[in-house]
């Protein structure tokens, strides 16, 4: 063995070009199957870093009726009633993030916006991770009127303690709250996401809105199943309680049901599909460049095929010359396989830039020891791919003894052998048209998902979170005199038009919809409420988003607290809710301030018609449920939770403007923070980054795809000029002019492309469907993107038949004559 890996080395070097060719095909193929892996061993294989994760469950409430949700926050209130009455689950426990103000008590450091877990005292437990130092909740920490503790995260005990054990017993302003440490969180918790302190929900059991069964404030449950209950029986355990929930309580409940899904699928489940579909590209990429070398090889078989013919009548046995032959294959597989790791590693960072930035698995991507068994298993099965054919023809007795005979050379084998070339070739373009009209399907997918109309102008405009502690502001007065402060600030600074607060703000992470009543109209039965999106927003929010208003006015200064309660609604809700009425003066049950489903408050009345913005990315659970939007007074709804946005003079650069805009809220809080800093057009930039990943993905795969199809059709063509140079020059010589000539290997090879491409679109027809869940307003079945990849692959066929066929053109007949 050890001299045949000497010869194949000897070999390979006296053919650089060979070998060059051959091991680079070999290593982009086995290379990007690598990368792929590597990020579906990421996002889907690799398991939780809890103890026995697949135990663990993420349960949200589900809206059954038409136009219902599938995922929505959990009541919690249907929370405590889910966990004493289930009977598949260890435990049930609490969780969600949201953003506060840490800032040091002694105010030595200044404030700072950080995420933060708000969770049931039994979280950790249930996850089964102590704490890193100190100590978990206990149920008293998370009462109401317990002393105020908190845990923080490693990554904040490094940064702010020096990951010192003095941290504990040391105090945290939460929201203007003094918090002692008790615990240092272990950073394999990382459920939710980037949070840098836990708090109990001791503060929250006190509220009188939050023990409202009607009030859900963002909140997962998050469930461990007992030893041997499936995810199958511990839901139906959980439907029988939400459906004696919905007798008991039909105002609230009428309609909702559990949806149970493991913590891992509901973090990337959405994601699964298209790393799938990456997969199977990739390895269609890997077959098209097993297909490429094994044709290479054949060929080169043919000019070494004396030489094997000569050892196969000293005595090689046909295993001998077929084990010479995978050698040589192995060495070149090996190599390429090396090489392709570094192609990998380099690739994972582009993969990692592209990659949606709110799933964290795709930024955990790497190289470990799964991925590198799965490429050991790709290199061998690429060795096999590529040396099994060449080395069942050198081995072949009969082909070997007919090589030893000048007319044998011309014989049937030879006809064999490019019929075998053939194939392979038919196969590579096949498989390539499949990939290019993939890509152009997505492409065009994503064109028009970016292209979508939105309803406002996004150019221009700067947007950041404020959350002003409760503790501090207490009462809506003085929510209502800062935010109008900071509007009254901020439009001071130079290059700054217009600035507006709101909530639920376009491409925002969050989203509030809300059923409502129109007043004067009968009760609407319980669970068949009208639904919309709402927002709350300040009078310039329309002006800061150039919309324009259709009908009525926008928000005045003269809309305040103590004087008639006023809305604006989007054209959906105005033909929705009031067809072929004018919506002017009428007036819904205020659903902001009311909190159970069977109060009521003053009407709010409707002064104003805008336009239907987009609030989320084309595509997603949101854009489904088809909902208006309404839009309530800032000064009469004060909340504590707002965004900021501003829109920048054309010419200003929106992130010059972030200091000035830190500097004036500062100045009238020094103990406010700012965070989620970034334009609208940003975020919806970041809304549309898996449709990128598949777009951009899928472009790379088809382009390596087409270009190692060319090669392969070219290697055919020129190899088949070769062995006819004197066929062609007898044909010159009875009087067949060039064009003729070059008409006729033109022809063969576009005889190839033809079977290729028909065999290709007849695959990507029957495969369709498969794309359909990823792409947007864009048929499986396009004929643009179908035409499009047949374009492209006979321009490339073209340019890869045109080479040999002027070549073929050039034949001397005297010297392809005197040659023989």
């Amino acid at each position: 063995m050890l001299e045949d890996v000497r010869f194949a080395l000897r070999q390979l070097g006296k053919n650089p070009s060979f070998t060059i060719i051959a091991v680079s095909a070999l290593a982009l193929g086995i290379g990007a199957n690598t990368a792929i892996f590597s990020v579906v061993n990421a996002v889907l294989l690799r398991p939780l870093p809890y103890p026995r994760s697949d135990e663990l469950v993420l349960l949200r409430e589900r809206l059954t009726k038409p136009g219902g949700f599938e995922s929505g926050s959990v009541s919690y209130l249907n929370y405590l009633d889910w966990r004493a009455g289930q009977h598949s689950f260890v435990d049930l426990g609490l969780v969600r993030t949201e953003d506060v103000n840490l800032s040091a008590v002694d105010g030595a450091s200044p404030p700072e916006r950080i995420r933060a877990a708000r969770v049931t005292a039994n979280y950790l437990s249930l996850l089964q991770v102590p704490p890193r130092l100190g100590r978990d909740f206990v149920e008293k920490d998370d009462q109401p009127g317990a002393a105020r503790v908190v845990l923080i995260s490693e990554r904040l005990w490094r940064n702010r303690f020096g990951a010192l054990p003095f941290a504990l017993g040391q105090r945290l302003n939460v929201d203007g709250v003094p918090r002692e440490i008790i615990g240092v969180v272990s950073d394999r918790v990382r459920f939710p996401r980037d949070c840098d302190i836990v708090v109990p929900l001791a503060d929250l059991r006190a509220d009188h809105d939050f023990l409202s069964r009607g009030n859900h404030e963002a909140f997962s449950c998050v469930g461990r199943l007992k030893p041997g209950v499936t995810l199958q029986q511990a839901s139906a355990d959980l439907d029988i309680i939400a459906t004696d929930l919905a007798r008991r309580y039909p105002d609230s409940n009428t309609d909702r049901q559990v949806n149970a899904k493991l913590l891992l699928e509901f973090a990337v489940g959405e994601y699964r599909h298209l790393l799938h579909l990456l997969l199977a590209a990739v390895g269609c990429v890997l077959l098209i460049a097993c297909s490429n070398v094994a044709n290479l090889l054949l060929a080169r078989s043919l000019s070494r095929s004396r030489e094997l013919a000569v050892r196969a009548a000293l005595g090689a046995s046909r295993w001998r010359l077929a084990r010479q032959v995978l050698v040589e294959t192995g060495v070149i597989v090996l190599v390429g396989g090396c090489l392709a790791t570094l192609i990998a590693l380099w690739s994972l960072d582009i993969i990692r830039a592209i990659a949606p930035a709110n799933v964290p698995r795709f930024q955990e991507t790497s190289i470990d020891s799964r991925v590198v068994l799965f490429t050991t298993g790709v290199v061998a099965l690429a060795t096999v791919l590529v040396g099994i054919w060449p080395a069942l023809r050198v081995s072949n007795s009969v082909s070997m003894a007919n090589q030893l005979h000048e007319t044998g050379a011309r014989g049937s084998d030879g006809v064999r052998r490019q019929r075998a070339r053939s194939v392979l070739v038919v196969a590579q373009v096949a498989l390539a048209v499949v990939l290019l009209a993939a890509a152009g399907s997505t492409l065009k997918s994503f064109q028009r998902a970016e292209r979508v109309p939105l309803g406002f102008n996004p150019r221009s405009v700067l947007s950041m979170s404020i959350a002003l502690p409760a503790a501090r502001y207490e009462s809506p007065d003085k929510v209502r005199r800062f935010c109008e402060q900071v509007i009254e600030k901020v439009q001071t600074l130079p290059g700054v038009m217009a600035a507006a607060f709101c909530s639920n703000a376009p491409f925002s992470p969050n989203e509030w919809d809300s059923s409502f009543h129109i007043t004067g109209t009968p009760p609407d039965p319980p669970g068949r409420e009208p639904g919309s999106e709402m927002s709350i927003v300040s009078p310039d929010y329309f002006r800061v988003l150039e919309m324009s208003i259709l009908r009525g006015r926008s928000f005045t200064a003269q809309d305040r607290a103590g004087r008639q309660l006023v809305m604006i609604i989007d054209e959906r809700a105005a033909q929705r809710f009031f067809p072929g009425q004018d919506p002017i003066g009428k007036q819904i049950d205020d659903p902001v301030t009311v909190s159970e489903p069977d109060q009521t408050g003053p009407p709010i009345t409707i002064i104003g018609v805008v336009g239907h913005t987009r609030r989320s990315a084309p595509g997603e659970r949101m854009e489904a449920r088809n909902l208006a939007m309404m839009y309530f007074a800032a000064a009469q709804f004060p909340k504590n939770e707002q965004i900021l946005m501003v829109r920048i003079s054309p010419g200003h650069d929106p992130y010059a403007l972030v200091n000035g805009i830190k500097r004036e809220i500062t100045a009238l809080d020094p103990e406010q923070a700012v965070s989620n800093i970034a334009t609208l057009e940003e975020n919806i930039a970041d809304s549309l980054a898996s449709r990128r990943l598949s777009m951009s993905l899928f472009g790379v795969f088809a382009a390596l795809a087409l270009g190692l199809a060319g090669i392969g059709l070219y290697g055919v063509v020129a190899l088949t000029v070769t062995q006819r140079t004197r066929e062609l020059g007898i044909r010159v010589a009875l009087g067949a002019n060039r064009a003729r000539v070059f008409r006729l290997v033109l022809g063969q090879g576009f005889v190839l492309v033809g079977i290729g491409l028909a065999t290709g679109l007849l695959i990507a027809a029957s495969t369709g469907r498969a794309l359909a869940s990823i792409l947007y307003n864009v048929s499986a079945w396009d004929f643009t993107g179908f035409f499009s990849a047949a374009l492209v692959l006979v321009g490339v066929a073209v340019i890869a038949c045109c080479v040999p066929a002027r070549r073929a053109m050039r034949v001397d007949p005297i010297i392809a004559l005197r040659a023989e």
